[in-house]
C-alpha cells in the first residue's frame, strides 16, 4: 500500500513503530529518468512511502527490497545494502529509454523485544521510558478495564497492548531472544510465569519485581521444582540496576530501564558486524556497470 508521508516523515515514524524497513535511494541516472538522483523512498512489508518514479522501476525496487525484508524476518542473512541497475527500457518496460542506480539499504526491526506482564503503575511507568529506546515492546494484561484505560491515555508507538483471559497463554506466542519482565498484581502468578518461561529456554533475560524475601522465597519454589541452579540464577529479582535504589514507580522504572540498557550495549559490544560496502565491492559494480554515476 502507498503511503502519502514524505520519505522523512516515514523514517521517523518507522524507527518509532520497530518495524523493518528498507530505503532506497535513487545514486545515478542515465539518459531520459522519472525522478533525479537523490530520490528516496521507504519500504516495508505493507507499505510505501514516496516516489523514486513509480511504474515498474518503483514496482522492481519494491520486489527486491521485500525480499531482502522477508529474507531478514526468516531469520537468515540478509544483505544490508544492495546496488541495483535498472535500463528502464529492457528491465522495467518503460518508455523514457534511460537507466537508473538504486542503492537498497535494508534496516532489521530492533534486535530488543520485550514483554512485560502486568499494566501497573511501575509498568506504565517503564513503558513510557522504553518509548525512547530502539525496542519492540509487548504489554500484557488479563484486566479489560486497565487494558482500555492504558490505550486511551495513549500508548507509545513502539508498544503494543495484548489482552488474555490468561497472561500465561502469551508466553507461547513470544519470540526467541526476547526480554520478559514480571510486573502483575498476583504472586501466585507471578511465580507461574516464571515457571512457563523458564520451561522455555530461549529467553534472553528474565526480570521479577520484587523484593529480596521474595526472590529467596521464589528460588526455593524453583528448586523443589526441580530447576537447575543455573535456570533458577537466570531469575533476576529484584528487577533492575542496583546502583539505582528507590520505591518510587519512576525510580523502579529507570533502575529496570538501566538495566536493559546495560545488557544491549553489552551485546552490541561482543557483536562484531561489518558496516556498509566496501570502496572494492562499489568498484567492482562500476566497473561491471551496476551502478552509473
Amino acid at each position: 500500500m502507498m503511503s502519502s508521508m514524505s520519505w522523512i516523515q516515514a523514517l521517523a515514524e518507522v524507527e518509532k513503530t520497530g518495524q523493518s524497513w528498507v530505503i532506497a535511494t535513487v545514486i545515478g541516472t542515465h539518459g531520459s529518468a522519472p525522478r533525479e538522483s537523490s530520490s528516496k523512498m521507504i519500504i516495508t512489508q505493507d507499505h510505501s512511502f514516496d516516489t523514486i518514479g513509480g511504474g515498474q522501476l518503483e514496482y522492481a525496487v519494491c520486489q527486491k527490497a521485500r525480499a531482502m525484508l522477508s529474507s531478514g524476518s526468516d531469520g537468515e542473512t540478509s544483505a544490508s545494502h544492495v546496488l541495483e541497475h535498472f535500463p528502464l527500457a529492457a528491465k522495467t518496460n518503460q518508455c523514457c529509454g534511460g537507466s537508473v542506480s538504486v542503492l537498497l539499504e535494508y534496516f532489521p526491526e530492533p534486535a530488543t523485544k520485550i514483554t512485560i506482564f502486568g499494566m501497573g503503575h511501575v509498568a506504565s511507568t517503564l513503558v513510557n521510558v522504553l518509548a525512547n529506546m530502539q525496542a519492540k515492546v509487548s504489554w500484557v494484561d488479563s484486566r479489560e478495564n486497565l487494558a482500555q484505560d492504558r490505550q486511551m491515555q495513549g500508548v507509545p508507538a513502539n508498544a503494543q497492548v495484548f489482552l488474555y483471559e490468561s497472561m500465561l497463554e502469551h508466553v507461547e506466542k513470544m519470540g526467541v531472544n526476547e526480554m520478559a519482565l514480571i510486573m502483575t498484581h498476583d504472586h501466585a502468578l507471578d511465580y507461574q510465569l516464571v515457571e512457563a518461561l523458564l520451561d522455555r529456554k530461549d529467553c534472553r533475560f528474565i526480570g521479577l519485581i520484587g523484593s529480596q524475601t521474595k526472590a529467596l522465597r521464589f528460588r526455593k519454589r524453583l528448586a523443589s521444582a526441580s530447576f537447575s541452579q543455573g535456570e533458577i540464577d537466570s531469575v533476576h529479582c529484584p528487577v533492575g540496576s542496583p546502583d539505582i535504589t528507590g520505591k518510587k514507580p519512576f525510580e523502579i522504572a529507570i533502575s529496570i530501564s538501566a538495566q536493559i540498557i546495560q545488557l544491549t550495549q553489552q551485546s552490541l559490544s561482543e557483536t562484531k558486524k561489518r558496516s556498509g560496502l566496501t570502496w572494492k565491492e562499489i568498484n567492482t559494480a562500476l566497473s561491471e556497470g551496476k551502478v552509473e554515476v
